[in-house]
């Protein structure tokens, strides 16, 4: 659902710059009347991160992969939770060329803030009744209204040449069948946390023991095995196979730092390993920064 450079024309890119930076900002200020624990914030992204780089195949030619921002916002809450996923957005975007610069903002706006205020305030209006039921919808319809999100600013943009009529009900259907999975992950890994760990949902003060740390390494060392295995599927996401078939490229301006988390020189495998190390290690210090920054522990 990363949106390239190329698929948004400026006024509709500056537009969700500006929508964005008005929520993150707001968020911030949110986020400042409360106790945040910085380090959970820290994990919850870079094991988002991790996630993101475990690529499925999906029968009929493509793979998806979880995306997490109704299970921050859950975790963390709407504000924190939206400013995790920019966090990762955005390290996606500078240093693996993940969406384009031009569209990180729109990319923030879907990924970062409607999945992650959809996700929660779905969640929070059914976890009295069933928490996995709540977790499952919160992720199935999270990242469905964000993938509608996205066909409505690439279908409203000049640059695309094709209308919403068109790139809504693509994206929406696309996703809304790949949104189940994200829906079962959400749902279990929520109902999970409520029978062992209820203290995290609660905003007590959390302890990240080694579980955290060992889950974080072994989806780090899956990602090569997951990147082979979407290969044998000739791996593209939904909005690229929507792309190829209405005949449109992307036209990228900046190749990142480890493009397409891959390493110059080595071996793709070794560079998904590498890559994931990095990206991980970039979020965790971020989170340990602000939280030297704010003071808190």
């Amino acid at each position: 659902m990363h949106i390239p450079d190329g698929y948004l024309d400026m006024s509709i890119a500056g537009l969700f710059y500006l929508l964005t930076a008005i929520v993150l900002g707001y968020s911030i200020y949110k986020i400042r009347k409360e106790q945040v624990n910085w380090v959970l914030v820290g994990i919850t992204a870079s094991a988002i991160f991790a996630a993101q780089m475990l690529n499925w195949p999906i029968p009929g030619g493509t793979s998806a992969h979880f995306v997490g921002g109704a299970l921050a916002g859950i975790l963390l809450g709407p504000y924190a939770g939206c400013l995790a996923m920019a966090c990762v957005l955005i390290v996606q975007c500078l240093v693996f060329a993940d969406g384009g610069i031009t569209a990180l903002g729109a990319n923030i706006w879907n990924m970062g803030i409607v999945d992650v205020f959809v996700g929660y305030y779905i969640y929070k209006a059914l976890e009295n009744r069933n928490k996995f039921l709540a977790g499952f919808l919160a992720g199935w319809l999270g990242i469905t209204l964000a993938a509608i999100f996205a066909g409505i600013e690439i279908g409203l943009s000049s640059s695309f040449h094709y209308s919403i009529a068109v790139t809504v009900p693509v994206m929406g259907m696309w996703h809304a069948l790949l949104g189940i999975v994200e829906g079962v992950i959400t749902g279990s890994i929520i109902s999970y946390i409520t029978t062992t760990r209820p203290e995290i949902l609660k905003a007590e003060e959390v302890k990240v023991g080694r579980a955290v740390w060992i889950a974080l390494a072994v989806m780090i060392a899956l990602s090569p095995v997951f990147a082979y295995l979407a290969e044998l599927v000739n791996y593209s996401e939904p909005l690229e196979n929507v792309a190829s078939a209405l005949g449109v490229s992307e036209h990228p301006i900046y190749e990142g730092i480890l493009p397409d988390y891959t390493v110059p020189g080595l071996d793709p495998y070794t560079g998904t390993l590498i890559s994931g190390i990095v990206g991980v290690a970039i979020v965790l210090a971020i989170g340990f920064i602000i939280q030297r920054a704010s003071g808190t522990r």
